[in-house]
């Protein structure tokens, strides 16, 4: 007999590495895009080790790519299968294209990962606050079963230290300086 009152079990650790980026001027966005599309049909259909999947994301005025990882390892295996292969052809394509790119390692805080469309809701601790205090603020917001929490580690990569997914809009304290920010797949 089944339990039904158990906690589910505990989520496995997860990563994402973001890479923030937009297409050059002159660019041709369309072209761009496709690029995008093809480079993440091929690292789909490789076998890499602790890669889980990706996606490109127009997000704001630019675009972020979302790379689930199931450990850092996973990053090493990434960064060569990227630019080898028959991932090679549409990544230079899209490198060609790209500018003012910017990478960023996060790490799941809660929730479950969604590569789907909604908003990306960046922010950060308001300066003082103890953690334990700002993941308790927080809960009225992460503990909605489709929204993730997301935190960057060890500094790798720009402000702010937070992310958000969310499926429909949501207004975080103005403290966190949130910025939200349509998110729609490539």
């Amino acid at each position: 007999m089944v339990d039904s009152g158990s906690p589910a079990p505990p989520l496995r650790p997860l990563l994402a590495y973001v890479f923030s980026h937009r297409p050059s001027g002159g660019a041709d966005v369309a072209a761009y895009e496709g690029s995008l599309r093809r480079f993440h049909a091929e690292l789909a259909s490789a076998s890499l080790s602790g890669f889980i999947r990706s996606a490109t994301f127009a997000v704001g005025i630019g675009y972020s790519d979302w790379y689930l990882l199931e450990n850092t390892a996973a990053m090493d295996t990434l960064n060569a299968a990227a630019v080898s292969g028959s991932r090679a052809p549409a990544h230079d394509s899209a490198a060609r294209m790209a500018s003012d790119g910017v990478g960023k390692l996060l790490s799941l805080a809660s929730g479950r990962p969604s590569m789907d469309e909604g908003f990306e809701v960046r922010f950060g601790k308001p300066a003082g606050m103890p953690y334990r205090d700002f993941y308790a603020r927080l809960e009225s917001w992460t503990e909605a079963p489709e929204i993730s929490l997301w935190r960057r580690m060890m500094v790798l990569g720009p402000p702010p230290e937070f992310c958000l997914i969310t499926p429909s809009k949501v207004e975080l304290p103005a403290e966190m300086h949130p910025e939200v920010l349509d998110r729609t797949p490539i």
